[in-house]
């Protein structure tokens, strides 16, 4: 559908002056004396100064205007970095996925959850043949799967724990196979019988494959990315950069979505977070036998 020039103008003329109004009012609230002048920005799943500007520069643009602070990129290369410079205090904000806060929280006391990026379909899934004799997660027993990286919420961490949660012993019961990127390939060609991944590649899978495969089981809802202050930031400039961020979250969102590659945000929101809404993850490390690092 094709609006009319004037009504398209007047609509994007009318949310242009909304979404700067917005911003305005937020950054003419004076930040806290004890937030640093700049605020040193990571993401644990970034490599990289030059990706970190591509993925994010859109994002901190934001971030900056609705803050009134400036922010620098600071490029963290594995969860290790970004544990080391939190405590040396190189970095003041964090984004990272729920795994990866999981195992920062173990090794760096203090950190701050600010807000999450909610999406509305974040969980894991267990893909098998339509032909399949599979009909519970019980049922794999003896069976091959091919889950994502090692270290993966949905792709990883979570299916295995809901194996667990079925009576399944991962060790003896099922062979897992950390595929990565390739792990629908071995369910094509047979190499293994059930596939776990995120709820959000279905679609992409049915589409590639052109059907023939199932659901087997799917977990609740999974905690989301988050955005995490550094214990090292003042809890009053924490609550400030919080409040900024919520009052811009269409803002943010949106600019988040800006660069390529970012798709899996869409239809996310900005939304307060607490630390336990993280809980589900530690238990599956800890019936896993993981250690967070």
């Amino acid at each position: 559908m094709t609006l009319k020039t004037t009504h398209a103008s007047h609509w994007l003329r009318t949310g242009i002056a909304a979404g700067t109004l917005m911003i305005s009012a937020t950054a003419m609230a004076q930040a806290p004396a004890s937030c640093p002048t700049t605020l040193r920005y990571a993401d644990t799943g970034v490599e990289g100064l030059e990706e970190l500007r591509r993925s994010f520069g859109p994002f901190v643009e934001t971030m900056e205007k609705a803050t009134g602070l400036n922010i620098e990129f600071f490029p963290v290369g594995n969860r290790t970095a970004v544990v080391n410079a939190l405590r040396f205090e190189q970095v003041d904000v964090v984004m990272t996925g729920p795994s990866e806060y999981v195992a920062m929280d173990s090794q760096v006391q203090g950190a701050q959850p600010l807000v999450s990026l909610a999406r509305p379909s974040y969980a894991s899934i267990f893909i098998v043949a339509e032909d399949s004799p599979y009909q519970t997660l019980a049922d794999l027993k003896g069976a091959r799967i091919s889950m994502k990286s090692v270290g993966s919420t949905t792709g990883h961490i979570i299916p295995a724990y809901m194996l667990v949660e079925a009576g399944l012993d991962i060790d003896r019961d099922v062979r897992i196979l950390n595929l990565g990127g390739t792990l629908f390939e071995a369910l094509i060609s047979g190499d293994v019988q059930a596939a776990a991944t995120g709820v959000r590649d279905w679609d992409g899978f049915v589409e590639r494959t052109g059907g023939g495969y199932r659901i087997l089981a799917q977990s609740p809802q999974m905690p989301d990315d988050l955005v995490v202050a550094g214990p090292h930031i003042a809890s009053d400039c924490a609550d400030f950069i919080r409040d900024a961020m919520l009052a811009n979250g269409d803002e943010l969102i949106q600019a988040t979505l800006k660069p390529e590659g970012r798709d899996r945000y869409l239809g996310a929101s900005l939304m307060s977070v607490s630390d336990s809404s993280y809980d589900v993850v530690r238990k599956a490390y800890a019936a896993l036998g993981l250690v967070a690092e």
